[in-house]
């Protein structure tokens, strides 16, 4: 075939309008939607039917979203994005002035959004520094106001005063002589004693001197002996007014010292029928006989003679007391129910004896100093 056209041109194909004339700038339109065939159960089931059991044929099926109606016209692009300005290095030296940036751009709304963002800081901070000053001046004012009434302070004790003690001069002490106590010594009264025994009395009364006597008393002599018992308590030698007033309480102790001496003796006769105490007083230099003739008429009227002795010596005789000599002296006697127990009362020379038997009476009188 021929071409008749110019070197260098073809004609247009067909269908395409000629290219001197010109059409606005409209996009090719979209390309058909591909065919897409679908089998079901359905369509296999009326393909078989139709080609009498032959392979089914597949059923052309187009989605509704690739259908195209055609009659509208197809959706233009999207406009090309604006050219954007150019930003040189010497931009960031110094600000553009306001002239020169776009009021429709994005960058002309900047000032305006960091002048609020800026004002919104400022209040911020003028509202937490108000609070700040706030809560710095309540703790001021109760540190200065509320504290010290809550928790006052104590004063703290005073430091102690020191004294400095005054210097005294002790004067030197001369040693001074120390005058012994003078005990009151025993003297006996008898020349000669089988033996002497000391007790001290834990009390001054009239049970602790008859058990004393008792353990004496208890002791295995041999029948005729005479032993001496030294008595004494915390101030030496027993006074004849301690004793003589425990045994017989109608005579009092100021009596005994204006009558006797406070010195004494003390014994214990021993023979078959048991143990009988002896007492040995002496008159006082400014006493007499006569004077302690009274002791003698006090003891016959007494009813605590069975004080004299160291167990009950039974009842007394209805008769009373009589008088008999002994070794030569004559004395007061009165017997009672227990063999060998006699109250016996004598005086020689200066020398009261009061018996509780009648040969304790004379082993005193053997034996009595002179």
């Amino acid at each position: 075939m021929e071409n008749n056209s110019p070197m260098g041109t073809n004609p247009p194909p067909a269908g395409f309008p000629p290219a001197s004339q010109s059409r606005p700038n409209v996009p090719p339109p979209a390309p058909p939607p591909p065919e897409i065939t679908i089998r079901t159960m359905q369509s296999d089931l009326i393909a078989l039917k139709q080609t009498g059991g032959s392979g089914p044929t597949p059923k052309p099926f187009t989605p509704p979203e690739l259908i195209r109606d055609f009659s509208r016209p197809a959706v233009p692009p999207p406009p090309p994005a604006p050219n954007m300005p150019k930003i040189m290095p010497s931009d960031f030296a110094a600000p553009k002035p306001a002239s020169l940036i776009s009021p429709s751009g994005p960058v002309a709304k900047t000032p305006v959004i960091e002048e609020e963002k800026g004002g919104r800081d400022w209040k911020k901070m003028v509202i937490w520094g108000g609070a700040l000053i706030l809560i710095i001046g309540a703790g001021v004012a109760g540190y200065l106001y509320v504290y010290p009434i809550l928790f006052p302070k104590v004063p703290p004790p005073p430091a102690p005063a020191i004294t400095v003690p005054p210097v005294i001069e002790t004067p030197v002490e001369m040693p001074v002589a120390v005058t012994p106590i003078n005990l009151k010594q025993h003297v006996s009264f008898l020349a000669i004693s089988d033996s002497v025994s000391p007790v001290s009395l834990v009390s001054p009364d009239l049970t602790s001197l008859k058990l004393a006597l008792l353990q004496e008393g208890q002791k295995t002599m041999p029948a005729g002996s005479l032993a001496e018992v030294a008595l004494s308590d915390a101030g030496g030698q027993t006074a004849a007014s301690v004793v003589l007033p425990l045994l017989l309480p109608e005579l009092t102790a100021d009596s005994i010292k204006n009558l006797l001496e406070d010195d004494f003796t003390t014994v214990i006769f021993y023979d078959a029928n048991g143990s009988w105490p002896a007492y040995i007083f002496k008159l006082s230099a400014n006493s007499s006989i006569v004077e302690g003739q009274a002791i003698t008429d006090s003891l016959e009227a007494s009813p605590n003679l069975g004080n004299l002795f160291l167990n009950s010596p039974g009842a007394p005789n209805p008769n009373g007391f009589k008088t008999g000599p002994v070794n030569g002296i004559a004395a007061r006697y009165l017997t009672f129910e227990k063999t060998g127990a006699s109250l016996n009362f004598a005086w020689t020379k200066d020398k009261l004896i009061i018996s509780s038997s009648y040969g304790g009476l004379k082993k005193v009188l053997n034996n009595l100093a002179q």
